[in-house]
């Protein structure tokens, strides 16, 4: 057995249980660009609500290109990696006339990697190309038995039906994501007859693990400063962690200062992760008799307008839900 014969078995598996999407219907390029971005770092089941109120709000490039950024973060608030959303932004302007159906010209836009291009090339265009994300890798290492990405791409796309391959690129994709996972369900692979590592019994030992850097721990005081019926916010600036978000104004504490703060406070504690840190924050709320300088004030109804971090757009809720006298939400 070969992938020449084994992904049409592979094909017929995927059409028959394919998970629904929102994504997979009535496929364009801009649907497939924006899909895959969220995608990214973030689960499927959690992107399909973001990805309909993203296509209820944006239709078209057209749409997303005259939208301004604050928009737009805001409709991304929640996904992460902000960076994401305004490179998409600042992309609508030269995609909204023109989508590229060639993969130095995608990659060439910033947003854009090797992966995405793919994936709009395979699923918009029909091309006889892979997309090769973590899931991907994972199957296509252990059915080769091979730790070279380039040449199991260059394997598979070389073995690659003319004939709906596009649907065989996303097979692979859904295989990763619910049978050949890191315990995988052999039995259930339509794969598994010409699976090496399957075969000789190696198949944990691909693909390889990677390295990953060390999550830093950071301890937060979030210190929420109330002027009247007004709350202080800034907004982050460019090229600083969370650019262009709102956030309270924080203060860094040590971790036992932290847990002191914690025990006291009115609110709950929140952890939120970027990049490598992970945020341990907690908040007070500081009643004060005049604005202070540097901080923006706004009313509670305005502030949930404007798009926060994760972390602080939870602690925001949590206010909220103080004022309301209702219980926090965690």
């Amino acid at each position: 057995m070969s992938f020449k014969t084994d992904q049409e078995s592979l094909r017929k598996w995927f059409l028959q249980t394919k998970r629904e999407f929102p994504w997979r219907n009535q496929i364009t390029p801009y649907k497939v660009w924006i899909s895959e971005v969220m995608l990214q770092q973030t689960r499927a089941d959690v992107v399909v609500d973001y990805f309909e109120r993203w296509m209820q709000l944006f239709p078209t490039i057209q749409d997303l290109k005259n939208a301004p950024l604050e928009s737009v973060l805001k409709a991304w608030e929640g996904l992460g990696y902000y960076s994401r959303a305004r490179n998409i932004h600042k992309a609508a302007e030269s995609l909204a006339s023109y989508f590229p159906k060639d993969f130095s010209s995608l990659i060439s836009i910033k947003g854009i990697g090797a992966y995405t291009a793919n994936a709009i090339l395979s699923f918009a265009f029909h091309e006889k190309v892979i997309a090769m994300d973590a899931n991907v890798e994972r199957v296509l290492c252990r059915y080769f038995a091979l730790h070279d990405l380039k040449e199991i791409k260059k394997r598979a796309e070389g073995d690659l039906s003319p004939f709906h391959p596009f649907e065989i690129a996303e097979a692979l994709i859904e295989l990763g994501a619910t049978i050949c996972k890191k315990k995988p369900e052999c039995e259930n692979c339509p794969l598994s007859k010409g699976c090496l590592a399957y075969k000789n019994g190696s198949i944990l030992q691909y693909p390889l693990a990677k390295k990953r850097k060390q999550t830093q721990e950071v301890f937060i005081e979030v210190q929420i400063y109330q002027y009247k019926e007004l709350f202080g916010v800034n907004k982050k600036g460019k090229n600083e962690l969370f650019q262009d978000l709102y956030l309270f104004h924080e203060n860094r504490v040590s971790k036992e200062i932290f847990l002191k703060i914690t025990a006291k406070s009115l609110f709950k504690k929140v952890v939120a992760t970027a990049t490598f840190y992970r945020f341990h924050l907690i908040a007070n709320l500081i009643e004060i008799d005049q604005p202070l300088e540097g901080l923006e004030f706004y009313s509670l109804k305005e502030c949930l307008k404007k798009s926060f971090s994760s972390g602080h757009k939870r602690i925001l809720h949590q206010l909220v839900s103080i004022k309301e006298n209702k219980e926090c939400i965690p």
